[in-house]
């Protein structure tokens, strides 16, 4: 028969980066799934008890679009109404009066046998549950100042989450081998499902090679690094390997750099000026999809520092438009990325613009790593990610089907 799946998106707008591209992916798979599973999602059904007399709500959404239509309100309802609400919110349920939260209210009016919350931070439920877990780098490294200010918050969420979670997903071995070690779960309560290649419809094009050059006046060859201006993000040293490809190894690349400003952005502007490369580098700020994936499409390769692990999205956006990926080897890197990509030592310059330099003068590699990439791409699909998530979903479907919906203690 199967089970109804009640789905928790964080609901990031574009804006917001690979949460947005992580979510809207897989709601797009979601919308053509062939499974016995029903899949709800929550912040949809929310919307309608918000908005009853709105005709716009009366059908059950489906697909990118509609996620598109809602993402900008349904974080303020997430907001209001769970994490406010939280465990111990007005809502009670139970013939003894035990108070359960809004969105466990929402669930079992909505006949949810059990919630998958496809993002990070949430609460967790009496009724069953799934994590997904992109990180756990305030535990890696807290020293870095966004993950520092949020440490507590982080801490309390995940440690009340995971051990209850009747699974957690994680995308690489390491990732799930630092969720065991960090919190103490069963590995067996662990299943790792690679990161999906973003959909399809995320993937169109705006312009060609020479038509993005051209709009953003962008003269010559360049590297690419679409990313929030966070100091985990590690522009700094990405700068100091232009400096160095320019001044050693006479190779006169240009850097784009798009991304929504974290705090960040002054220091990196004050760097670049300090290094004397204000005339190679341009900060596009935050792009239109469409010119994002046409500047992936122009540039050389993406490039990508970033401290964080173990899973990244932008390697696999670079592998599905043939780019070649020049990435930092951190925990779960090579896992992730295979031998599709270039690996370098992200707090040595030194290193970064070796990687660049082999790449700019091996003409066949870059051939090797873009088919390398293709590859990866063929097998980290979004229809492969919900298929591993419905597999525990049939094996779990027979531990479900011993309590009911509205099951109250005795």
């Amino acid at each position: 028969m199967g089970l109804r799946v009640g789905v928790v998106t964080e609901a990031y707008v574009p804006s917001g980066g690979g949460g947005w591209t992580f979510s809207a992916t897989l709601i797009e798979a979601l919308r053509t799934v062939q499974s016995p599973h029903a899949f709800i999602n929550l912040i949809h059904a929310l919307q309608r008890e918000e908005s009853k007399d709105d005709a716009r709500h009366t059908q059950e959404p489906s697909g990118l679009g509609l996620f598109r239509a809602v993402a900008d309100k349904a974080s303020t309802f997430v907001q209001k109404r769970f994490r406010r609400g939280g465990l111990g919110s007005a809502d009670k349920t139970d013939r003894k009066q035990s108070p359960i939260s809004s969105l466990e209210a929402l669930a079992r009016r909505e006949k949810i046998d059990i919630v998958w919350f496809m993002t990070s931070m949430n609460e967790p439920l009496l009724l069953p549950f799934i994590a997904t877990v992109w990180d756990l780098e305030q535990r890696n490294q807290p020293y870095f100042p966004e993950v520092s200010v949020t440490w507590t918050e982080r801490e309390k969420v995940y440690s009340a989450l995971l051990p209850r979670a009747s699974l957690i997903i994680t995308g690489t071995q390491a990732g799930k081998e630092q969720v065991v070690h960090y919190y103490r779960v069963n590995p067996a309560n662990v299943m790792v499902i690679p990161f999906p290649v973003p959909a399809d419809a995320l993937m169109t094009q705006s312009l060609d090679a020479q038509g993005i050059r051209t709009k953003y006046k962008i003269n010559g060859d360049f590297l690419f690094y679409p990313a929030q201006f966070w100091p985990h993000k590690n522009h700094v040293n990405l700068l100091r390997a232009l400096r160095t490809l320019r001044d050693q190894n006479g190779l006169d690349l240009k850097l784009v750099f798009t991304g929504s400003e974290k705090g960040n952005f002054g220091h990196v502007e004050e760097v670049t000026a300090d290094l004397n490369l204000v005339d190679q580098v341009f900060n596009l700020g935050f792009v239109s999809r469409e010119d994002l994936n046409s500047l992936y499409k122009a540039s050389t390769a993406l490039v990508f520092p970033s401290y964080f692990g173990p899973d990244n999205l932008p390697p696999l956006e670079a592998f599905a438009l043939g780019t070649p990926v020049i990435a930092a080897n951190v925990a779960g890197a090579r896992e992730q990325l295979g031998q599709a990509a270039l690996l370098f030592d992200p707090s040595d310059p030194s290193d970064i613009a070796a990687k660049i330099e082999h790449l700019c003068r091996t003409p066949s590699l870059r051939a090797e790593m873009i088919s390398k990439g293709k590859a990866i791409v063929a097998v980290c699909t979004p229809e492969a990610y919900i298929a591993a998530l419905c597999s525990f979903l049939d094996r779990f479907e027979a531990i479900r089907r011993c309590w009911g919906v509205d099951y109250q203690l005795g």
